[in-house]
């Protein structure tokens, strides 16, 4: 009996070939798709950092300029008297400053935070309240130059309504001669605090929530009684914007 041999079909080795460098193609192209995809965006320069705390700050990268803005920390409110001898006003805000400074990419600026005034003790039954302390002063500084100051508020004085201390820049500096200067908002009497550091010059600027407020002040005892304390001040406070 006369067997046939049937034989696979013969395949043209350049059309195989074709079809193998037509999906490589499409597979580095896929490949470069993907890696394209997956690579990181290009750093963004601007940005904003706030400060409520006493610490250093590294200017970013290829960043040539900062906008600053400050404020001193508040001062304490007063004790209030003892018996019916009245209640104490609270301590001033402390003062606002901001302007723009010139910087070398990557150095360091030294950022001080004011510290809120202590409230003062309230009197004996028969005494008068103790006087709240003075909040201290915000400093930005690089190396020695002090770069702005934005002072503290006053504490205020046993029924006195105590007064704000005016924020300072020094005038040979980067400022420009001082930039924009707030003085702190004074202490209000009887027994209420002082308003948020340069409060007018909050409108639009990065403190909303009023930062840097004097303390309040302590009321009176009452018949036979001793006076209450004062409150702190609010610490200071610092925002830096870049772009």
């Amino acid at each position: 009996m006369t067997r046939t041999s049937t034989l696979p079909p013969t395949r043209t080795p350049g059309r195989w070939t074709a079809r193998l460098a037509s999906c490589a193609a499409v597979l580095t192209l896929t490949g470069s798709a993907l890696t394209a995809a997956a690579a990181p965006s290009q750093a963004v320069t601007a940005g904003v950092r706030e400060f409520t705390t006493t610490t250093t700050f590294t200017v970013p990268e290829d960043v040539t300029g900062l906008h600053i803005e400050a404020w001193g920390a508040g001062g304490g409110g007063a004790g209030g008297n003892g018996g019916t001898r009245g209640s104490s006003g609270g301590g001033g805000g402390g003062g606002y400053v901001r302007g723009a400074v010139t910087v070398v990419p990557l150095e360091t600026i030294t950022i001080t935070i004011g510290a809120g005034g202590a409230g003062g003790a309230g009197g004996s039954v028969d005494g008068f309240g103790e006087s709240g302390s003075d909040g201290t002063n915000t400093t930005l500084q690089r190396g020695d130059t002090v770069l702005l100051i934005a002072e503290g508020g006053k504490g205020s004085f046993a029924s006195v309504g105590g007064d704000g201390g005016g924020g300072t820049a020094p005038a040979d500096t980067a400022l420009g001669g001082g930039g924009f200067v707030r003085p702190g908002e004074k202490g209000q009497q009887p027994g209420y605090g002082g308003g948020a550091g340069g409060n007018p010059a909050t409108v639009g600027t990065s403190n909303p929530v009023g930062r840097a407020a004097g303390g309040g002040g302590g009321t009176q005892g009452g018949t036979g009684s001793p006076g209450f304390p004062g409150t702190a001040g609010t610490d200071g406070y610092v925002v830096i914007h870049w772009s």
